[in-house]
């Protein structure tokens, strides 16, 4: 019993947990949500990229190769077929042979956005799958989208 006679016999009290918001605080931010700030630019939704314009399933891609036509340039080449959709779409194959990751999502961010701005003068009914070529590294974006129109121009749509 040595070591009860230094305890004090009032308790002290607990403190408070600093942790803890107090009532006059608002851990969750404005309670209102503040408009957007004006020199945002607004979304042109006739020239976004929506799934619908993309192939996306192994066996568009493999009905492509097989059974499509296809148009070789200088910086890329593409598979083209035409089709009942109503849509163009736009599928990309970018092998590792081609380079390094970031090479790669170079190259399909900038044919990408050449499909995307230039969609309205576009045919419709067309699948196209575009292949880069190894010359396509050294090109810069405004070369690789004159290519893809260039090529795209070639294709001859019949009427359905």
């Amino acid at each position: 019993m040595k070591n009860e006679t230094h305890l004090p016999t009032e308790q002290t009290q607990a403190q408070e947990n600093p942790w803890i918001p107090g009532p006059d605080e608002d851990s969750r931010g404005a309670k209102s949500p503040q408009p957007p700030p004006q020199g945002r630019a607004q979304i042109d939704r006739r020239l976004t990229f929506p799934k619908s314009s993309r192939l996306t399933a192994r066996s568009e891609f493999r009905r492509l190769s097989k059974q499509g036509h296809r148009l070789v340039g200088q910086t890329i080449c593409i598979d083209w077929l035409q089709t009942n959709r109503p849509r163009t779409r736009l599928g990309l194959t970018v092998s590792a042979r081609y380079g390094a990751a970031h090479e790669r999502n170079l190259f399909k961010r900038r044919i990408r956005e050449a499909f995307r701005t230039s969609y309205p003068n576009l045919p419709t009914s067309l699948d196209i799958n575009v292949v880069p070529r190894q010359r396509a590294k050294s090109a810069s974006y405004v070369e690789l989208s004159s290519e893809l129109l260039r090529l795209i121009r070639k294709i001859h749509v019949s009427p359905q």
